[in-house]
């Protein structure tokens, strides 16, 4: 025991020392090694661990040390389920706190423990950023959240969106409909990681400059022209809670725009998991919509007005107002028309 103590008083004697020699060669690690030549090695374990689902490349891998550790990456681009999405910069910085407290449970897990395994996703912690990505950047928090109240562990996601191109947005998603504009997001929601149970959380979207293109929408009365139509702004700020997404406010465009007004309510919305990716899927609704023409618009799409027709109130200068409640079950193409109600106040 006195060889053990002694070497170590010799170690204590000489900390400053080896303190500096473990720096240097954390700090060349970082800097000399062939990082970017991993990038082959990253794509065939990430494809692996997803079962095929997910491929990840990139041009250069980089590590940071200061002023925490992280990870990036330049030209990243990640394929799914869906076209690949492609920043020209992203980083991962992991939460080495969440990773001290969760160690019981990775050794759990590593000791082949399903439960540990499972409930290590919603306990580590990460922040994700992304810039030039669908022409804006991406900030995405990843946390530990509160148990459900069947004593389930949850993550809880902050997600920022900022000032994406939705023209990008359309031609990645492969929309029928072109359309511009810049739309920014923010989400803080608590959810579990295979989606048992539906997320909670708050939502902020706004849309600045929005327009669509003259074009041919399909409808179920047949196809429908519809003229060039510019939103100054679009707001909508909700909840998402129990299956149901809540719009407490929302409003679109201005007073001179072709169309303009507010809408509130409740839209049934439940995330189901299909592999790497998440879809929504819609159910009954009821919405107060107070919406504004122009003379323009009604001669040009009066006939997507016609179920609004009880709903309308003729405004000055050839426009209407319509100002009604819609509900109904399902949206979409094959969906049954929604039943329209007049009201006299939003």
């Amino acid at each position: 025991m006195k060889y053990f103590w002694a070497f170590f008083g010799w170690v204590w004697k000489r900390k400053v020392f080896f303190a500096v020699m473990l720096s240097s060669a954390v700090f060349f690690f970082a800097i000399l090694f062939p990082f970017s030549d991993l990038s082959d090695v990253v794509t065939t374990t990430v494809a692996r661990a997803t079962g095929n689902q997910v491929y990840v490349q990139f041009d250069e891998l980089n590590l940071h040390i200061v002023p925490q550790p992280a990870i990036s990456a330049t030209k990243l681009s990640v394929e799914t389920a869906l076209p690949p999405l492609e920043a020209q910069w992203a980083k991962i910085t992991p939460s080495l706190f969440s990773a001290l407290m969760s160690l019981p449970t990775m050794i759990s897990a590593a000791g082949g423990n399903a439960e540990a395994a499972a409930s290590l996703g919603s306990k580590l912690g990460a922040t994700i950023d992304a810039e030039g990505i669908l022409g804006g950047d991406i900030e995405l928090r990843l946390r530990s959240g509160s148990k459900t109240e069947g004593g389930r562990d949850r993550s809880r996601i902050s997600l920022a969106v900022d000032k994406v191109n939705l023209g990008d947005v359309q031609k990645w998603s492969d929309l029928p409909v072109e359309m511009s504009g810049i739309a920014s997001l923010t989400t803080d929601v608590q959810m579990t990681t295979d989606l048992a149970e539906q997320p909670d959380g708050d939502y902020n979207i706004q849309i600045s400059k929005f327009a669509l293109p003259a074009s041919t929408v399909p409808t179920p009365m047949g196809p429908l022209n519809v003229p060039t139509i510019t939103l100054a702004n679009v707001v909508l700020k909700g909840k998402l809670s129990n299956g149901t997404l809540m719009i407490d406010e929302g409003s679109f465009g201005q007073a001179k725009d072709p169309i303009f007004g507010r809408i509130k309510g409740s839209i049934g919305m439940r995330l189901q998991q299909q592999g790497p990716s998440v879809f929504p899927m819609f159910g009954s609704y009821n919405l107060t919509v107070d919406l504004n023409t122009t003379q323009m618009i009604e001669k040009d799409l009066g006939i997507a007005f016609i179920l609004l027709g009880p709903a309308k109130t003729p405004a000055p200068g050839g426009g209407a107002r319509y100002l009604f409640r819609a509900s109904g079950q399902g949206l979409g193409m094959n969906a049954a028309p929604p039943s329209i109600t007049r009201l006299s106040a939003f």
